[in-house]
């Protein structure tokens, strides 16, 4: 089949490998326009840009994917089956017309729970223990298509949200590819979502980053996995920020005030209730390292404070 495909980030890379690899003529691929990256603010490409180019893919990235010229675009190549992944634009009516078997999203939750642009973030956030991915015939409210396919995974305890968006893009890849012969051949069942089971996943706002030591060390541990690699979540010590970027629950008996530095090896703090044992830790302007690293390379002492920075 002729697949247009719609997508930006590393999360929509291995899905449109393996559509690419799977037989289907796939044009156009449309992206985002490059952003600057980087002390320079050099202009980069998106992740699915440089993977289309080194596929050989006809690649379009419009400021704007409703302007006339983008939907001539998309008209003209007459597309059987539209896919979009992690694009970063809401589509009009207008473009999902276009293709004539329909236009079909993958999103990164057991939809209709986490709609919305965080899915995955939210659902570590909640600690919950079982996730996957699903595709949705797209329609006019944002992931509320109905489902056409589904797959669940679980939740390991100590995974970040780089390593469970690695992992659920190439269930994603698997999902999108058997939803496409689904498609070719028929085959295709859909089921409505169910509205009263709906759970919103909006965009993390920059104040969500900030540990507040005084919350449950399981909570304290699951946000910090839910922002690792990036953005990072963010304490102070001696008046500087420090970026947490893997913890785990520690067992560590902790009576002290909240952000209190415990014990005399590792990074071990005190949370509201128990403690949280930080593994990898970036300074402000400075390399990732180990917690017992940092520790060691700063000459931590037992009682001091980490607080809000």
């Amino acid at each position: 089949m002729r697949v247009a495909f719609f997508g930006t980030s590393d999360f929509a890379v291995p899905v449109l490998e393996r559509i690419a690899g799977s037989g289907h003529t796939v044009n156009p691929v449309v992206t985002s326009a490059p952003k600057p990256s980087g002390r320079g603010r050099k202009l980069l490409p998106a992740p699915v840009e440089d993977a289309a180019v080194g596929l050989g893919l006809a690649v379009s990235r419009p400021a704007d994917p409703h302007a006339p010229e983008s939907v001539e675009l998309l008209r003209a190549a007459e597309p059987d089956v539209g896919i979009l992944v992690a694009y970063g634009h809401i589509l009009r009516q207008r473009l999902l017309d276009i293709p004539r078997l329909g236009f079909y999203n993958l999103h990164p939750s057991l939809l209709p729970l986490y709609r919305g642009a965080a899915p995955i973030q939210r659902t570590l956030m909640d600690g919950r223990t079982r996730t996957g991915v699903t595709v949705i015939a797209m329609s006019r409210a944002v992931d509320a298509g109905d489902i056409v396919a589904q797959s669940e995974t679980d939740v390991r305890a100590d995974e970040t949200y780089g390593e469970l968006s690695s992992r659920l893009a190439q269930m994603g890849a698997d999902l999108v590819v058997e939803t496409l012969r689904r498609i070719e051949t028929g085959t295709l069942t859909r089921i409505a979502q169910d509205p009263t089971r709906a759970t919103p996943a909006p965009k993390l706002a920059k104040n969500e980053r900030t540990i507040d030591w005084s919350q449950l060390a399981s909570v304290i541990h699951n946000r910090i996995r839910a922002m690792s690699p990036e953005p990072g979540a963010v304490t102070a010590l001696r008046g500087k920020r420090l970026f947490l970027l893997r913890s785990r629950v520690s067992l560590a008996d902790a009576t002290e005030e909240p952000g209190t530095l415990l014990g005399s090896s590792g990074l071990i703090v005190a949370a509201g209730k128990g403690a949280v044992e930080l593994l990898d830790v970036q300074p402000e302007s400075g390399k990732v390292q180990s917690g017992k690293a940092f520790r060691n390379g700063h000459r931590l002492m037992p009682g001091e404070r980490f607080t809000s920075p």
